[in-house]
């Protein structure tokens, strides 16, 4: 347990890639560490998909899933900063632009500027950390192929627990689309987010977790849109050229509207075992209508990964896509390259 509570507090009190030392002087003290990452597609799909897929692949043939240039530095002792600029075909946005603080008392931490909300695992999660080429299908559908991305500030509470315990509270902007994109300029949004790790042997680890944000839609004036989340991750990681990582999230939303409430549900599960040093394959599974609406929607997803080296990775990926009312059964292909130039750190948890 004592292990368990110390690296998750180390990855609470630093950022989600670890820093490199840093010389106290000279010029390169006052440079951030700098680095590119590069993801490539090129994709198959039986119809086209139609509107903005985000970093997903959008089309049949070559597909430039985005180019993530980070800029990332301890600032000084008690604060750090972290910018991501993502680079696509015909944009370029920032993905995440925050500062972090890293030495405020009681365990506290407070993080602010544009940020992934901290709402589940796989929406706090870079291109580069997804285990598939794509996000899920229930991601995008609940947040849109963007995810929950927002302006404002997050304040974080670590638990004095011989576990891994964290609750998170955001203060939004609220303009994410269909969901919290009220009319009024007062209509922001709000989030909680509590976390619980546990070391359950040397080899297996479990950490669980529970999501709420609510805020106003557009449909009318003051009508509001609610989400509540389960997200679980177990992963056992017995030496280098094994392991094993199972991770499932539940979204519920309900959304009032005129002249109606209408309450969505939906899943995904995916488990991806390494079965060499080298190599690691998966599956993934999406079920959007728990509990049953007007829109269903099943997909079935497997991959095989070839990680060359840290800095290099191929995957190959097939995706099945079954929607309800329909008797069309939606055939996705993929094959991605990705690569790192630069300095990076370990991957979040």
């Amino acid at each position: 347990m004592k292990k368990c509570l110390l690296f998750f507090s180390f990855l609470f009190l630093s950022s989600s890639f670890a820093q490199e030392s840093r010389p106290t002087s000279g010029a390169k003290a006052f440079l951030p560490d700098i680095s590119l990452i590069g993801s490539f597609a090129g994709a198959y799909f039986k119809e086209d998909p139609t509107g903005d897929q985000g970093e997903n692949p959008s089309r049949t043939g070559f597909n430039l899933q985005g180019m993530e240039l980070a800029l990332q530095s301890v600032i000084d002792p008690y604060v750090r900063g972290d910018i991501f600029i993502l680079f696509k075909e015909d944009a370029v946005e920032v993905e995440e632009a925050t500062v972090t603080t890293l030495a405020l008392p009681w365990n506290l931490q407070l993080r602010a500027g544009k940020l992934l909300a901290k709402f589940g695992r796989e929406n706090t999660r870079h291109l580069e950390q997804l285990n598939f080429v794509d996000q899920s299908f229930t991601n995008r559908y609940f947040f849109g192929t963007e995810g929950f991305r927002e302006l404002g500030a997050e304040i974080s509470l670590l638990f004095p627990a011989p576990w891994f315990s964290e609750l998170t509270f955001e203060f939004l902007q609220g303009e994410n689309k269909g969901n919290f994109d009220g009319l009024r300029k007062r209509d922001f949004a709000y989030l909680g987010h509590w976390t619980n790790g546990f070391d359950l042997t040397d080899d297996l680890a479990l950490q669980s977790g529970f999501s709420a944000a609510f805020g106003f839609n557009d449909t009318a004036q003051g009508k509001l849109t609610q989400i509540y989340g389960a997200d679980l991750y177990l992963r056992w990681k017995p030496s280098n050229q094994s392991g094993l990582k199972w991770q499932t999230e539940y979204f519920l939303r309900r959304r009032n509207e005129v002249p109606q409430v209408t309450v969505e549900g939906g899943l995904y599960s995916s488990l991806v075992l390494r079965f060499a040093r080298r190599w690691e394959s998966g599956v993934r599974f999406d079920f959007i209508g728990l509990p049953k609406e007007d829109f269903r929607r099943r997909a079935y997803a497997t991959d095989l990964t070839f990680l060359a080296s840290e800095f290099f990775r191929l995957r190959a990926q097939y995706n099945l896509v079954v929607t309800g009312g329909t008797d069309k059964l939606g055939h996705e292909a993929f094959l991605q390259l990705q690569f790192n130039m630069g300095p990076h750190g370990a991957h979040a948890f």
